[in-house]
C-alpha cells in the first residue's frame, strides 16, 4: 500500500483540536510489500482535551443507554466485520499482515473466529457471567437479602492496549463499551491499526456512542501524556509484559483503579490414552496448533507438553509427530519474519540445547533444518530435574516448544510450582476417567483457564481472564438498604 493510511480516531467535535497537529508516519514492511501509517504527534493538552470531550458524551450520552442497545451496536458491527466484503475488513485483511508479519491466511481465519465472540448472545453470556442480574447495569434492582443495588461502569477508562496479536484489544474496548464508559485507548505499536478500524464501524452505527470513543498511539513509558491520561480517568487496564506493566503501576493515581494484565505461561498436559494407535496423530496436530498459532506470541500459546508414559506411541515419538506437524503448519501457515534479536534468542537455546545432547540421550533436538521456522525439544528429566533455578523450560517462543515425559500427572505440581501464579492456561489431552483428578490437581496449581488440546489460543466468552472476573472488577455498586425503603413509608402523605 503506498497512500498512506490515517490511523488514529477522536470524536468528531475534537477534529479541530486536530487541524494543526502534525503528523509522524509508522512505515511497516512485511511479505514483500509496504504499509505506511499516519498518527499525529500528541501533547499533553490535546490528550487532556480529547478526555473532556469523551467524558461528557459518556456523561450526556453513553450513561443513558441500556445495556441491550449497546450490545444491539455491538452485534451490528461485528456483523458487519463478519463479512468477507466489507471495506474495513478488507483494510484489515490486507494491512495486518503487512503490519504484523503473520501469515495472510491465519489472519483471515482468526478473524472470522475471534469476531464471532462478540455475538449478541455471546456478550450476553459475558454479563450473565458476571453478573446475577444484568439489569443492575442499567437500574436499582432489589437484593436477595433486602434493599436494592446497582453497578456503574467507570465514567472513563485508558485503554493500554496490547499488539501481539492482531484485534486482541477488542475484549478490552468491548468491556468499556458494555459498562457504558468511554474509552481512551492506547494502541501498540506493533499493531495500531485495528482498534481504529473497529471504533470507525462503531461510528457508522452510532455516531454518538463514537464520540466517546478515542484510539490514539503514542510510544509508551511517556510520562507526560500517560500521567495526564491516567489521572483524568476513572480505570486504566493495562496489557504488556511485567516491566511495562510495573511502570504503569508506579503513574495511576491513587484514586484510580488499576487493572493489570501482565506477562502469563501457558502449557499443555497430554495422557497416555491420547497416545493409542488411532489417536496419536491426531493429538500431534491439535499440539501443533496450539504451538504455532500467531507463533506463541500470546500468554495463552504452550512453551512445554507433559507427556504421559505409557501409551502406544511413547513421548519422545510424539515429539517427532510434532515436529512433522509443525512443519505441516509451516507450510500452510509460514512463520512470521523475526527480528535479530528473535533470531539470536532461538540460536542460542538451540546451540545449549544440542551440546547437551551430546552427551545425554535423554536430551534430542528436533529443528527445522533450513530455518528457525519450528523447534521441538525432547527433554527426559530422570533424576536430576534441574534446568538452572527452575524446573520449566521456558520458551524463546516463534514455535520453539519442549517435550517432557512424566509417569503421571501428578508430577506437574512439581514442575509448575516456580511458576504458580503466573499460569494463565493449560491445554489437556485426556481419557474420561482421569479428567476430574487432572482438573482438580491444575486449579490447585493456580491454573486460570482449562481447555482442550486444540483450543488454547481460543478463549470461550466469559472466561475470568487472568482468575479474575471480565466485568465485575470494574464496577462499583451502590447498595440502597432496606432500612430506607421501610422507613420511607411513614414520610408517605398519602398513608393513613
Amino acid at each position: 500500500m503506498t497512500t498512506p493510511f490515517p490511523c488514529y480516531f477522536v470524536p468528531e467535535q475534537s477534529k479541530r483540536l486536530f487541524g494543526n497537529v502534525s503528523l509522524k508516519t509508522l512505515t511497516f514492511e512485511n511479505h514483500g510489500q509496504k504499509a505506511e501509517l499516519l498518527v499525529p504527534n500528541l501533547n499533553p493538552e490535546l490528550i487532556e482535551q480529547v478526555i473532556k470531550l469523551i467524558k461528557k458524551q459518556q456523561l450526556e450520552y453513553m450513561q443513558n443507554l441500556r445495556t441491550n442497545e449497546i450490545i444491539d451496536i455491538m452485534d451490528e458491527a461485528i456483523q458487519k466485520w463478519l463479512d468477507p466484503k466489507y471495506e474495513r475488513r478488507q483494510y484489515a485483511e490486507h494491512l495486518l499482515p503487512i503490519i504484523t508479519g503473520y501469515d495472510h491466511e491465519m489472519i483471515r481465519l482468526f478473524l472470522s473466529r475471534y469476531l464471532r465472540q462478540f455475538r449478541k448472545p455471546k456478550l450476553q453470556r459475558m454479563i450473565d457471567e458476571d453478573f446475577p442480574n444484568p439489569l443492575i447495569l442499567d437500574e436499582f434492582r432489589p437484593r436477595k437479602s433486602g434493599g436494592l443495588y446497582r453497578a456503574y461502569g467507570p465514567n472513563v477508562i485508558t485503554h493500554i492496549f496490547s499488539g501481539n496479536v492482531p484485534a486482541l484489544p477488542l475484549w478490552s474496548l468491548t468491556a468499556g463499551l458494555l459498562l457504558k464508559s468511554a474509552t481512551l485507548g492506547k494502541v501498540s505499536s506493533s499493531e495500531p491499526l485495528f482498534p481504529v478500524l473497529f471504533a470507525e464501524t462503531l461510528r457508522e452505527i452510532d455516531a454518538e456512542l463514537a464520540e466517546s470513543i478515542a484510539i490514539l498511539s503514542w510510544k509508551g513509558g511517556n510520562s507526560e501524556l500517560e500521567d495526564v491520561s491516567f489521572s483524568h480517568s476513572n480505570a486504566v487496564i493495562a496489557y504488556g509484559g511485567d516491566k511495562a506493566i510495573n511502570n504503569i503501576k508506579q503513574k495511576v493515581p491513587s484514586h484510580v483503579s488499576f487493572h493489570a494484565h501482565s506477562h502469563k505461561i501457558s502449557f499443555g498436559v497430554v495422557t497416555k490414552e491420547c497416545l493409542a494407535t488411532t489417536k496419536a496423530w491426531q493429538t500431534a496436530k491439535l499440539a501443533a496448533y496450539d504451538v504455532s498459532w500467531f507463533d506463541q506470541q500470546g500468554c495463552l500459546s504452550p512453551h512445554v507438553f507433559f507427556v504421559e508414559r505409557g501409551g502406544k506411541y511413547s513421548p519422545r515419538e510424539l515429539a517427532q509427530m510434532l515436529a512433522n506437524e509443525m512443519e505441516n503448519f509451516q507450510t500452510t501457515h509460514p512463520r512470521a519474519s523475526l527480528t535479530k534479536e528473535e533470531q539470536h534468542a532461538i540460536l542460542k537455546h538451540r546451540l545449549n540445547v544440542e551440546f547437551e545432547s551430546f552427551t545425554n540421550n535423554k536430551v534430542e533436538l528436533i529443528k527445522c533444518e533450513n530455518s528457525t521456522a519450528w523447534t521441538v525439544v525432547y527433554r527426559d528429566m530422570g533424576e536430576n530435574k534441574s534446568i538452572g533455578d527452575t524446573l520449566f523450560p521456558f520458551s524463546p517462543l516463534n514455535r520453539f516448544v519442549t517435550i517432557i515425559p512424566i509417569e503421571n500427572v501428578f508430577e506437574i505440581k512439581e514442575y509448575s510450582k516456580n511458576i504458580e501464579g503466573h499460569i494463565q492456561t493449560v491445554g489437556v489431552g485426556c481419557s474420561p476417567k482421569q479428567f476430574s483428578s487432572i482438573i482438580s490437581l491444575l486449579g490447585q496449581c493456580g491454573v486460570n483457564r482449562i481447555c482442550a488440546l486444540g483450543s488454547m489460543p481460543h478463549p470461550q466468552p466469559g472466561w475470568h481472564h487472568d482468575g479474575r472476573f471480565h466485568l465485575a472488577d470494574l464496577v462499583r455498586f451502590c447498595d440502597v438498604e432496606s432500612s430506607l425503603e421501610d422507613q420511607m413509608d411513614q414520610f408517605d402523605p398519602n398513608r393513613e
